[in-house]
């Protein structure tokens, strides 16, 4: 037979329904950490709000290894195309030759600093009347090559 308190229990709302909160709070810590990853990894990242905030060594870093992470694993299953594997070489490729131009560039910055330097060293040993001519002439040559305003 049909127990008809039950049923009625069954039937009446919930007078006290559990809040997000109180949920939440009863969660197993394993499955709270889960969920806190998850919500972090849909959130939008907060990144550099402009391009020079931005360290592209480390991004560059972090994109190789991911992709070398994906390509791992995609070799390993036979289940992937090989197009696909094709593609995600070819990512590891290009990434490889932005950090070696990334190289590049920098140790062509750090010479041009060098040079500058040693240049600024050879200009303060100079006399005076060599000093005033040579910035007189630089800062005319480097108003025309819109360095200077």
């Amino acid at each position: 037979m049909i127990d008809e308190s039950k049923l009625a229990k069954l039937k009446a709302p919930e007078s006290r329904a559990l809040s997000l909160e109180d949920q939440l709070s009863a969660m197993p810590e394993q499955q709270l950490q889960q969920l806190l990853r998850l919500v972090e990894s849909l959130l939008p990242q907060p990144g550099p709000r402009a391009v020079k905030e931005l360290n592209l060594e480390s991004e560059l870093m972090e994109q190789y290894e991911k992709t070398k992470r994906l390509m791992d694993t995609c070799l390993l299953d036979t289940e992937v195309a090989v197009n696909q594997k094709a593609q995600v070489a070819n990512t590891l490729v290009a990434t490889l030759g932005q950090l070696v131009k990334l190289q590049d560039d920098l140790r062509l910055q750090q010479t041009l600093n060098l040079m500058e330097s040693t240049l600024i060293d050879v200009i303060k040993s100079q006399p005076d009347p060599f000093k005033e001519e040579f910035f007189e002439e630089y800062e005319l040559k480097a108003r025309k090559a819109g360095l200077m305003e």
